[in-house]
Order: structure tokens, then C-alpha cells, then sequence
């Protein structure tokens, strides 16, 4: 199975908010977990990306302001020039486009097929970019060759 990381998180989302139960509900549980440590990956290689550009002080420690933002104050890194934040910004969407690939073996047949059936028969109504997005999801689970065999 193969995900766009940018993609992880609304599939989380989507799939947290479904309603289901029994067997259903733990198979996506288990496949929810999957996603969440690819998630903290995530995270902590984009710490690393901002750690390696960020604007550090003479601690080795990295700088940060506090601004406001939608009227909400938040620490903002700083980086040494803006071509620095410019750098660390496209390593960051690189990273993200990279695909997250989930190995369809035998230990995870099961959940597979059963998410497979969970998304690809789901009779729920979705318009605007919620559609768009069921539609991606579907592609995803289509394209699962296991579970096609």
C-alpha cells in the first residue's frame, strides 16, 4: 500500500471518525497505529530538517520569537538568512511528497482487506474537498495487490 505522508494524517482523521464496531473497529484501531508511528516519524524528522537550519545560539540551542498569529501567540523559529527558512521549508514538502509505503504481508491480510472493504464500500455522503479526498482514499485501497490475488 502506497500513501503520500501529506495524505497520513486526513486518512487518520477519516477513518477515527467513522462509526464502527467489533472487529471493524479494531482492525482499524491497528491500522490507525500504523499511521500514528509514521506520523511521529514524521515529526521527528522534520524536527531534525529544523534543527539542521534553524538559527542557533551560542548554547547550540535554536532561537526562537514569540509572534502572534490569528491572534494567538505561538514561538516561530528563526534561521540564519531567509534562503536558510526557504531551504528547510522545501525539505520539509519533499519530505512530505515522499511515499509512505505499508508492506502488505501476511500478518497484516486481514486488516487490509477489512479497511479495503471499510473505505471502498463506505455508504456515506461526502462534497467538496471531502470527496476529493474519499476519492484519493479509494485509489489507495484499489491499488492494494495483496488483497487482489
Amino acid at each position: 500500500m502506497i500513501i503520500k505522508n501529506y495524505e497520513i494524517g486526513e486518512l487518520q482523521s477519516f477513518l477515527f471518525n467513522l462509526i464502527l464496531k467489533g472487529k471493524e473497529s479494531r482492525m482499524r484501531t491497528r491500522f490507525i497505529k500504523l499511521l500514528e508511528d509514521q506520523i511521529e516519524l514524521l515529526k521527528v524528522e522534520r524536527q531534525q530538517l529544523i534543527n539542521d537550519y534553524a538559527l542557533k545560539d551560542e548554547n547550540g540551542e535554536i532561537v526562537t520569537e514569540t509572534k502572534e498569529i490569528h491572534n494567538k501567540e505561538e514561538e516561530i523559529v528563526l534561521f540564519q538568512c531567509e534562503e536558510a527558512e526557504k531551504e528547510a521549508q522545501m525539505q520539509i514538502m519533499l519530505m512530505m511528497n515522499e511515499d509512505f509505503i505499508m508492506e502488505e504481508t501476511a500478518d497484516k491480510i486481514e486488516m487490509l482487506t477489512i479497511l479495503q472493504s471499510i473505505i471502498l464500500n463506505c455508504d456515506l455522503e461526502f462534497t467538496g474537498n471531502k470527496a476529493v479526498l474519499y476519492d484519493r482514499f479509494c485509489e489507495i485501497f484499489e491499488e492494494i495487490e495483496l488483497l487482489n490475488d
